[in-house]
């Protein structure tokens, strides 16, 4: 008897991770924020570094674009990305380059 239990037990698991379903979304900015610059660059060679996401505390959140001096003279800011890894997306960060 214990194993047909088992067995039952078994077989509903396995129809359960066979019912799986993938959601797509679109990760939007909250309102209000500026994704492009909002005006001319605030000093000489300054690089606007676009909003990104930062996983935080089992989330996504956001933190937002700001005006910045590139580390080296020919440095040049690449934005973050989504990346698809195994079926789940994850942030790629921005990075001089």
């Amino acid at each position: 008897m214990k194993q047909f239990i088992w067995a039952g037990i078994f077989l509903f698991a396995m129809f359960q991770l066979s019912c799986a379903q993938r959601v797509r979304t679109a990760m939007t900015f909250p309102n209000g924020v500026t994704v492009v610059s909002s005006g001319p660059a605030p000093f000489a060679g300054a690089v606007w570094v676009a909003p990104e996401w930062k996983w935080q505390r089992g989330t996504y959140v956001h933190v937002p674009g700001y005006w910045a001096k590139a580390p080296g003279r020919n440095k040049r800011w690449v934005p973050g990305h989504w990346k698809n890894r195994r079926g789940w997306y994850v942030w790629v960060p921005g990075r001089w380059k």
